[in-house]
């Protein structure tokens, strides 16, 4: 059986896409990201055999990848800042360091994208 961990950040970062109507001007979003791991538990007897990854390394590689967006304008980390290069960025990134298997980022309220599965 597998088992799917998950973890929430925050970050806020800037951006414009050139040619959108309302989005063509520089502005602002606080970005809600949900990191969902997966893998299989083994049942040892230490606890890292009882768990899929510690949260408190999940977190540390997570915030590492999450770094390198938050408070900045990522058109000068993007050619086009859209949520759906921005969550492919950060599960390509993830998916180096860990068993990531869904990254869901929220832009702002109400809006989101989502890769894996």
């Amino acid at each position: 059986m597998r088992t799917r961990l998950g973890m929430e950040f925050y970050i806020d970062y800037a951006h414009k896409l050139k040619g959108h109507l309302l989005c063509g001007r520089p502005h602002g979003h606080t970005a809600r990201i949900i990191i969902e791991i997966e893998g299989r538990v083994k049942e040892g007897k230490h606890y890292r055999d009882n768990m899929v990854m510690d949260f408190a390394e999940m977190k540390i590689i997570s915030r590492k990848t999450l770094d390198k967006l938050d408070h900045h304008d990522l058109n000068k980390q993007f050619g086009m800042p859209t949520s759906e290069n921005i969550t492919k960025w950060i599960f390509e990134q993830l998916a180096k360091k860990m068993p990531v298997a869904k990254v869901t980022f929220h832009e702002g309220q109400g809006k989101w994208c989502s890769i894996g599965s």
